[in-house]
């Protein structure tokens, strides 16, 4: 009977350990695939950040040398990404929007044929080509692999920007005139937002149409471009950047009134549009 009863305990005992080792097992596993899924997100995050910070830094390159083809189609053109705002119409384009799909093996960066601009609502302004990525077109792509879009969005805020400190807006070289558009630097606000199409289960159109949602919609209505990709699932990391452009004036003179040869110097003959002695270069004489 003692005998008996002994086997007994002895398989109850027996029983416990395999039920401690089997719960310890999974445990393991379950903290195991917790790490991967947290090691996988943070990959990815990785990967979104640095191809949204890709693009600043191919617009921070753009100001590096202003003789540069890129720099004169980005400011000095009215119609270029920075040049848009900057222009005589430049104070009523203000929280447009200018968007483009951002890909560096184009030779062209952000030209307006690229380019679509909207209202801070979505609502069209201008588009002459198709500014929004397009996840079925091998071109929207940021690298030759096809796995992340990167989408930029400028636009130059209407409201004095926190932070500029006293005098910082002011044209280098000028005096303080009031309400004198030419007189303020600008800035400028960049988004960049970039997507893994692949790891969503959110269709090609669904995907397509949250990339056309504005970035920041004033109307209390519309979605964002944040908020839409959000509710869809889409992986997605957007990078702001503030762009603080200065404005500086440059003096040239021209004709120095009793000193030298009394010729017109040669940048200014090509400023202004005159010869040597000051007459104006015609068709004839150019």
């Amino acid at each position: 009977m003692r005998k008996k009863s002994q086997e007994g305990v002895t398989l109850i005992v027996v029983l416990l350990f395999l039920m401690l080792i089997t719960l310890v097992g999974v445990i393991a596993v379950k903290r195991s695939t917790t790490d991967l899924k947290v090691a996988t997100a943070d990959q990815i995050d990785t990967f979104l950040l640095n191809s949204s910070d890709s693009g600043n830094k191919r617009i921070e390159k753009i100001f590096d040398n202003d003789e540069d083809q890129d720099y004169k189609d980005a400011v000095i053109k009215g119609s270029g990404m920075f040049g848009y705002y900057l222009s005589e119409a430049g104070s009523a384009n203000r929280n447009d929007q200018y968007i483009f799909c951002y890909n560096p093996r184009q030779g062209s960066f952000a030209k307006l044929n690229q380019a679509s601009i909207v209202k801070p609502n979505g609502s069209t302004v201008l588009t002459t080509g198709n500014g929004y990525c397009d996840i079925s077109k091998a071109d929207s792509y940021a690298s030759a692999r096809s796995n992340v879009v990167t989408q930029i969005n400028i636009t130059r805020p209407s409201k004095a920007v926190v932070g500029q400190g006293n005098f910082k807006s002011v044209t280098q070289g000028s005096g303080i005139q009031a309400n004198e558009p030419s007189n303020e630097s600008a800035v400028f606000n960049i988004h960049s937002t970039s997507i893994l199409p692949s790891l969503s289960n959110a269709n090609k159109q669904a995907i397509n149409d949250c990339l056309k949602k504005p970035i920041a919609p004033n109307d209390g209505t519309t979605k964002s471009l944040d908020e839409c990709m959000k509710d869809a699932g889409i992986p997605s990391k957007t990078l702001v950047q503030q762009a603080y452009v200065k404005n500086v004036v440059k003096n040239t003179v021209c004709y120095g009134f009793g000193v030298g040869d009394g010729k017109i110097d040669e940048d200014c003959q090509k400023l202004v549009g005159i010869d040597v002695n000051g007459n104006r270069k015609t068709a004839a004489n150019n």
